[in-house]
């Protein structure tokens, strides 16, 4: 058995000390934001609430090309169940026979106690048993692919999911949110792309406004950041738009509705637009956490698009002040600091 040795000490401020057989390492950060550093590299990763993904940005300490920065979504896995795979094969996938049949077993069975009167019911029983198992297959395929999709998600075997779930959709009556299951099968298996087309299938034919806020908001957060990922900012804008006004159990929609808005306003250009809804996101909170702390990062490369340089200093000094190895702020930093024109900086990163 080979031995394993990780120790990890506290060193305040929420900055931690870790030692194992591989070498040195340093992790702190806050809810939401963490950052590591070890003999592997520079570890960044940033988490939105009640989602159960985080995105990571992972760059090795090396100066190999093949070692380049490799951002990626990555999912914390809650359960052993989807929450929108049932535990239960729902009825509509049922045979309208499925109760003739259930009979037609349960007589069955009861030839078989009856073969101890007489040989003929074995027979009999037998015959039942096997003709309700085959009509059921042929009448029931959906609902049979629909347990193995729940076997196969519990034992994360999630290729195999995917084919029990596409089985499903050849039933008229499957339900649209398997797509949502479908998505997590391919994010648990890192096809980020698969994951992504199965999410914009899913909310094209969907009426979003009818999606409860809370119960769907993993899926639209990760949709939407996936979205931003592509710059498919259209699409990515319509989910947002159905995103509420107000905190629901401790997730603050309209900062995470604002924070969306703006990154997809920076990638159209539209630079003022997104000042002011970034401006929204952060209100009056003095928070500097994710995503509070990107909020004024964006804030500072609007303003430095726009040349309002002085505007763009005083945010990204902010950030410096509270995480010197928040993206690359140290860099932007430091070209400010040697005198270079703030434009050529944003153009250079």
């Amino acid at each position: 058995m080979g031995l394993r040795f990780k120790k990890s000490m506290n060193l305040g401020k929420g900055v931690r000390l870790n030692l194992s057989k591989s070498g040195v390492g340093l992790s702190g950060g806050v809810k939401g934001f963490r950052v590591g550093v070890g003999p592997r590299g520079i570890r960044t990763s940033t988490s939105i609430p009640g989602t159960g993904i985080s995105y990571v940005k992972e760059q090795r300490l090396t100066s190999s090309k093949q070692h380049s920065e490799k951002p990626h979504v990555q999912v914390v896995s809650k359960s052993s169940y989807s929450s929108y795979l049932g535990s239960e094969v729902p009825k509509k996938l049922r045979s309208k026979k499925y109760h003739l049949q259930s009979i037609l077993g349960a007589l069955g069975i009861l030839f078989v106690f009856a073969s101890f009167f007489n040989i003929i019911f074995l027979l009999l029983g037998v015959l039942c048993i096997y003709g309700k198992s085959a009509w059921r297959k042929k009448t029931d395929a959906a609902a049979k692919s629909y347990g193995d999709a729940i076997n196969f998600y519990r034992v994360k075997k999630y290729d195999k999911c995917i084919e029990a779930i596409d089985h499903i959709f050849s039933h008229s009556n499957a339900d649209l949110d398997l797509y949502l299951t479908k998505a997590e099968c391919f994010l648990e298996m890192d096809k980020i792309d698969e994951a992504y087309n199965v999410y914009k299938d899913y909310f094209q034919k969907i009426e979003l406004h009818n999606l409860d806020s809370l119960h769907y908001w993993p899926p639209k957060a990760t949709a939407i950041a996936l979205a931003i990922e592509n710059k498919d900012f259209d699409f990515a804008l319509s989910i947002i738009e159905t995103l509420p006004e107000e905190e629901i159990e401790g997730i603050d929609f309209s900062l995470w509705k604002n924070y969306f808005k703006g990154l997809c306003f920076m990638g159209k250009n539209l630079y003022e637009i997104a000042i002011e809804v970034f401006k929204n996101a952060i209100g009056r909170k003095r928070r500097m956490e994710e995503p509070y702390i990107n909020c004024h990062y964006y804030l500072g490369i609007a303003y430095g698009r726009l040349g309002k340089n002085s505007l763009a200093l005083q945010r990204f000094q902010r950030v410096y002040g509270v995480n010197t190895s928040f993206k690359n702020i140290s860099a932007i930093m430091q070209a400010i600091s040697e005198g270079k024109d703030l434009l050529s900086v944003l153009d250079s990163l």
